[in-house]
């Protein structure tokens, strides 16, 4: 049986191609399988491949040398497929194998399927021992021998080979891994941008982030201040990088916050946090997700459970929420407040004379006159049914007064309703606020008492809770007070 036998002078000059195939700047998909077809003519192969594993590790035949064509090769394949246990178990622990497949061998290989005599293949395996390719040759021809000395060298170059596939499988996967990640960004329905901690320099920002800003080319190397707004000259007073690092610099903890942008209004969920950045230097990377639909949804749903449908004034639940807050901050600062309850007088017989719907008229006028009046706008509640509250928690005793007979002269007046005159005035019950150790509700519960006494008095009036009693009278001098419509 022939040998084929190493020519020194020869595999040098082949070892030199190499390095400088594998060593060029223009290295191309042909360039390795050159490689592997001067290989394999250099030690009288019939056959070189390149094969390469995919995510369900199945292998691809990348590259491939044939003097003599053997289909087989060109079908993808499984090892679970081809190989028994005891083969795979046995080419996961090699890293080179050179088999003799003379007739009539009952070897359990990788090439059997193929009916070859001979053959040579060398594993490529990853960072964590997963195998990703492999790299080989077959011979097809009846009496061809290898020498030791050949065959070393041969597992050499063949090593080169597997290492420069490796790279390449690698890389491949880390640009797949990085195309993967930035589709990713840029779909997730998140902005997202990231800047340097320290001199915050913009570094990167996802294609939603971008777009509002005339893209991510108008954003990179300017400070964040810089690119995201045009009024800024220099870091935003509510960053939170303080937020984000431990006192050794290190990253900590996220920090959440909502933020409102101000050129469209928008409503943002902003995330914060500190992580070192790819080149190891330490970033601030800014993630947020447009919430301008919840806000207003919030908005909406605040605003049904603080203010009354009916008359757009802030309801009972809106009421007890300030009143509480009230009474904290008077006991706190030593003043004196007032609570006014007041109930129109007659409005059964309104309901009972014309409709409801004629009643809610009236309220509705009463808020809109309420609400338009800088004396009560910012202080009107409706409690319930025709009884409205006003609180009034800095006000000197005789502009309350003033306040008190503006509210009687007006509904001493007649209102027009659907084209008729109605005439309906006003009980007022007045208690003052804090008062000693009683809660919220007995100060409510006060003022109410006096309103009904009020009425029970003869209506149209105002009664405190002090034993104090106003009446509007006709003429009465009013020209500090502001007019009524």
């Amino acid at each position: 049986m022939g040998r084929v036998q190493l020519n020194q002078e020869e595999h040098h000059k082949l070892l030199v191609r190499i390095f400088e195939w594998l060593s060029s700047s223009d290295q191309t998909k042909e360039t390795i399988g050159h490689i592997l077809t001067e290989v394999c003519k250099h030690y009288h192969f019939g056959c070189g491949f390149i094969y390469e594993a995919d995510h369900s590790r199945t292998f691809h035949l990348k590259e491939k040398y044939t003097h003599y064509e053997i289909s087989e090769l060109n079908s993808p394949f499984r090892f679970d497929e081809r190989l028994d246990k005891e083969a795979i178990d046995s080419l996961l622990k090699h890293s080179f194998f050179y088999q003799r497949l003379d007739e009539g061998t009952t070897d359990h290989s990788f090439v059997r399927p193929l009916n070859q005599n001979a053959f040579i293949l060398v594993p490529v395996f990853d960072t964590e021992q997963s195998l990703i390719g492999l790299v080989g040759m077959l011979d097809r021809r009846s009496h061809t021998d290898i020498s030791d000395e050949t065959l070393y060298s041969c597992r050499m170059i063949l090593n080169l080979i597997a290492n420069h596939v490796k790279t390449r499988i690698i890389q491949r996967n880390l640009e797949f891994a990085q195309q993967s990640l930035v589709s990713i960004l840029d779909n997730i329905g998140i902005d997202v941008y990231v800047n340097d901690f320290f001199t915050h320099e913009m570094m990167y920002a996802n294609k939603t982030m971008a777009a509002p800003y005339g893209g991510l080319e108008n954003m990179l190397g300017k400070k964040c201040w810089q690119a995201l707004y045009d009024d800024k000259t220099g870091p935003c007073d509510y960053c939170p990088r303080n937020n984000l690092i431990d006192e050794d610099g290190a990253p900590s903890k996220n920090h959440v916050w909502d933020y409102q942008r101000p050129f469209d209004g928008a409503w943002f969920r902003v995330i914060s946090a500190a992580f070192n950045w790819v080149d190891g230097r330490l970033v601030h990377v800014v993630s947020s997700l447009d919430i301008t639909a919840n806000k207003k949804n919030e908005l909406i749903i605040e605003r049904m459970a603080h203010y009354d449908a009916l008359t757009n004034l802030p309801n009972r639940h809106k009421l007890l929420e300030d009143f509480e807050s009230n009474l904290k901050e008077m006991k706190k600062n030593g003043k004196t407040g007032y609570c006014l309850f007041f109930d129109l007088d007659n409005f059964k017989h309104l309901n009972d004379d014309y409709d409801h719907q004629t009643g809610d008229e009236f309220l509705v006028q009463i808020s809109d006159f309420l609400l338009e009046s800088p004396l009560t706008r910012n202080n009107v509640y409706r409690y319930g049914g025709d009884e409205f509250i006003l609180l009034y928690k800095d006000i000197e005793k005789e502009a309350l007064n003033k306040i008190i007979l503006f509210l009687l002269e007006r509904f001493n007046s007649p209102w027009l309703l659907n084209g008729f005159s109605h005439n309906s005035s006003a009980s007022i019950g007045v208690t003052t606020f804090p008062d000693g150790d009683l809660t919220l509700e007995a100060i409510l519960n006060n003022a109410d008492t006096m309103m009904y006494k009020a009425k029970q008095s003869g209506k149209g009036r105002a009664c405190f809770s002090t034993g104090e009693t106003v009446i509007y009278t006709a003429g009465q001098p009013d020209t500090d007070l502001p007019p009524h419509s």
